[in-house]
This record gives C-alpha cells, sequence and structure tokens, in this order.
C-alpha cells in the first residue's frame, strides 16, 4: 500500500589499482522508508500532507590514489620506472615506490531523515543526520628520503564525521494573485581524527598543519603573532623556552661551566615560560583549533504579485576560520616587493610618531614580517547577497494578442 519501502545491494569490486591478494572488496547497502502519513491513524489529521521517515546504512570503497602531482596513479601498489637512454644503452630509474599491501578504503554511512508537508503542502521541509566513519584511508605517508623515496602509499588510519541538514520552505501568502516564499536550509558538520597510524604515536605535524587523535583533521599549526615591539617598531611572534635562574639585575646565573642555570619543577622537569622574539624561525608553533565553520547555508524570498516578480537568495556561513593570504601580500615590508601595491591599512604601520599599533614597521630588511602566522589567521563568517532578480510577466490575454505565447521581461544582479 505505499506504506512501507525496504531497499538493498550487495556489490564485489575489483580494482587493479591494488595487487591481485588485495583487489577486491565487498560493498553493500540497507535502507528503509515508512510513511506515516499513508497508516489509518493519520486519516483525521488533515493538517499534515506527508509525513515520512527513512534510514540506512551501507559501505562503500574507494581506490583512488593519485600521483604527488595530483594525476590519478593506475597502478600504485607497484613500483614504477623511468626508462631513459645513455651512451646508446638504456637505464631505469625507481621514480615511485608502491605497496602491495594497499587495499580499499571503506567508508561506512548511517543516514536517518524525515520528509514533511504541512497546511495543504503550505510548510515543508526536510530533517536529515548522518554518521559517517572512514577506515583505512589511503595515504602516503612520508618517509626518510635514505630509503631512496619520499613516500608510501598506505591504508592509515580513520576519521568520522557526524552532521544534520535542514531544509524548510514555507508559503507566506499564497492567492490566486500574490504568492510568497520563504526557504532556508543549514548544514552542520563536525570531523573528527578517530585513528592515525601506529608509528605517529597519535600526532602527526606537516608543515603548517597538525593532525591529532581526537581533534579535527583541518587545524592550523602555526605560529602566533605578538604585536609591534614600541622601541623599534619590528614584528614580534610567541616562543617557548626553558625558564633560567636570574639575579637581582635581571641577568642569567650561571654554573660552573658558565651554561645558564633552568628552573626545574619538583619533577625535575624544566619550567617553560613565554617570551617574544623578533625572528619568526625561533617562534613556537602553536595548533589553532578547528578552522571548519559551524553552520553554513542560505536563505531567501519570493513574491510574485500580479505578474510581478522578485527573488532574493543569500548565503551564509558562521564559525571557523581562514588564512587571508591576499591581506598578507598587500602587507609587505618591502622586501622583494619593490613597486608592488598595499593594502591601505599599511598607512598604520610603525613609525617613532605612531609606535601604539599592531601593523609593523616598512623596512626593506624584514624578510619575515608576512611570513605564516595568526596574524592573518581571520574568521570565514560571511553573509553574502547572492542574487536578486525583478521581473515582470505581461498577462497572457494580452500576448496572445500579438501572438506571443508567454513575455516576461528580467533584470539580474549576481554576487551584489
Amino acid at each position: 500500500d505505499n506504506k512501507y519501502y525496504v531497499s538493498a545491494s550487495y556489490r564485489r569490486d575489483g580494482s587493479s589499482r591494488f595487487a591481485p591478494g588485495h583487489r577486491w572488496g565487498n560493498f553493500w547497502s540497507v535502507g528503509a522508508a515508512w510513511d506515516i502519513k499513508s497508516e489509518s491513524f493519520m486519516d483525521a489529521v488533515d493538517q499534515v500532507d506527508l509525513l515520512k521517515i527513512k534510514l540506512s546504512y551501507g559501505a562503500q570503497g574507494n581506490d583512488n590514489l593519485l600521483t604527488s602531482g595530483g594525476a590519478l596513479n593506475y597502478h600504485p601498489w607497484a613500483d614504477q620506472y623511468t626508462l631513459s637512454e645513455n651512451n646508446g644503452g638504456f637505464a631505469t630509474t625507481r621514480s615511485y615506490k608502491g605497496n602491495e599491501d594497499i587495499t580499499w578504503e571503506t567508508s561506512y554511512n548511517l543516514n536517518g531523515g524525515l520528509d514533511f508537508s504541512l497546511f495543504g503542502e503550505r510548510f515543508g521541509g526536510t530533517i536529515e543526520g548522518y554518521w559517517r566513519r572512514t577506515e583505512d584511508m589511503l595515504y602516503y605517508k612520508p618517509v626518510a628520503p635514505s630509503l631512496g623515496y619520499s613516500y608510501l602509499p598506505v591504508n592509515v588510519g580513520s576519521i568520522s564525521n557526524a552532521g544534520v541538514e535542514i531544509e524548510l520552505n514555507g508559503d507566506v501568502i499564497s492567492t490566486k494573485n500574490v504568492t510568497w516564499n520563504i526557504y532556508a536550509n543549514l548544514s552542520y558538520n563536525k570531523n573528527k581524527i578517530l585513528k592515525l597510524d601506529d608509528a605517529l604515536g597519535g600526532e602527526w605535524i606537516s608543515g603548517s598543519y597538525i593532525y591529532r587523535e581526537g581533534e579535527n583533521i583541518n587545524q592550523f599549526y602555526i605560529r602566533e603573532y605578538a604585536g609591534v615591539d614600541p622601541e623599534t617598531g619590528a614584528a614580534l611572534w610567541w616562543k617557548e623556552q626553558e625558564k633560567v635562574q636570574k639575579d637581582e639585575n635581571g641577568d642569567p646565573v650561571l654554573d660552573d661551566k658558565k651554561q645558564p642555570i633552568i628552573v626545574k619543577d619538583e619533577n625535575g622537569n624544566p619550567v617553560m615560560e613565554t617570551v617574544t622574539t623578533e625572528k619568526w624561525s625561533e617562534a613556537t608553533q602553536y595548533a589553532q583549533g578547528d578552522l571548519l565553520p559551524k553552520v553554513y547555508g542560505g536563505f531567501g524570498t519570493t513574491l510574485n504579485v500580479y505578474g510581478v516578480d522578485l527573488s532574493v537568495a543569500c548565503a551564509y556561513q558562521l564559525g571557523g576560520k581562514i588564512y587571508d593570504n591576499a591581506y598578507a601580500s598587500l602587507m609587505h615590508s618591502g622586501y622583494s616587493s619593490a613597486g608592488k601595491n598595499w593594502h591601505a591599512d599599511i598607512l598604520n604601520s610603525w613609525t617613532p610618531e605612531n609606535t601604539n599599533t599592531d601593523v609593523p614597521r616598512v623596512n626593506t630588511a624584514d624578510q619575515y614580517t608576512t611570513s605564516v602566522s595568526d596574524r592573518f589567521l581571520i574568521s570565514s563568517n560571511y553573509l553574502s547577497l547572492q542574487n536578486i532578480t525583478l521581473g515582470y510577466t505581461l498577462p497572457s490575454k494580452v500576448s496572445k494578442k500579438i501572438r506571443i505565447e508567454k513575455l516576461r521581461v528580467y533584470a539580474v544582479a549576481d554576487n551584489v
């Protein structure tokens, strides 16, 4: 009676991107839905037009492992070589180190949702929740170059993504000549690293990123800006170092070997202190937390009054951070950037007359003024007015007199 729906699938995939012993993967899914509105006990509930719940769970496979240059690698399990001619002969050089043990990356997906429509289809929407766990992730693991190669394809660790997606729409006014519709949608996602390679000890640092078990996969690991030295105008960054004993004059106390004496706690461990430094290379890198937005989505409205139609569409994002490379490049000190433009904020840079500022001096000798730090890590919140459309449709009784089925004149503004 179109009340209950059940689906199931099973597939067995083989991929030549894996060695024969690891080539095959088994993937499946099951799903069910219940149209509650079709039940007899809902007959008396006239306000509800549609009420359906759905649930599914399944596994999907991924064999998509790229080369270091970003191209597809069709045989990542095998060693690969380049062939070159040398004095009439030929020589081979290994260009890629394969791994016969790699196999399918598998994602397990749990999805549940609710579809509804109320009041003569005047208001409705969808609410869905999901949880996704990805295991045996395909990844190029960095290794010591002394092995003859710098990375190795492996299956490593697992991550999870969980979130909610909501879509709502409603007709505020619905008459023959006037209709007004409002809609909105929202997405929320939480990402977490569940497990890394055992050799990494629960944490892995790669350039300006840090990956830790139990934390988000999108996390900067960069130096923290400490402002400007009011005396010189030089940029400062925070640095953690071992605390040393000092005398009444503030000078380090030295031991018998003329080395500074380190302050230690009750367990004998060095006490650390945070100081500022003008040397960017000496500054300490810090994890910057979850960079992903908390929620994102869009909303808008459509109004039609006696043939005149107006629609407005917006997009938004709340929470999260983004690194502003463009702004950083426009705040340069002049080092290797002669002739390049500045941002207007450079007018607030340090000078002997303007010492109360967080913009360093302009000095062509300052090579690291705009090097990567949280100085240029900004909020990624935004509200974007993406589209405005205004139109007028000629009444059909008028347009048909000039043998035109429909005539509409309109104007559109995008990325307002």
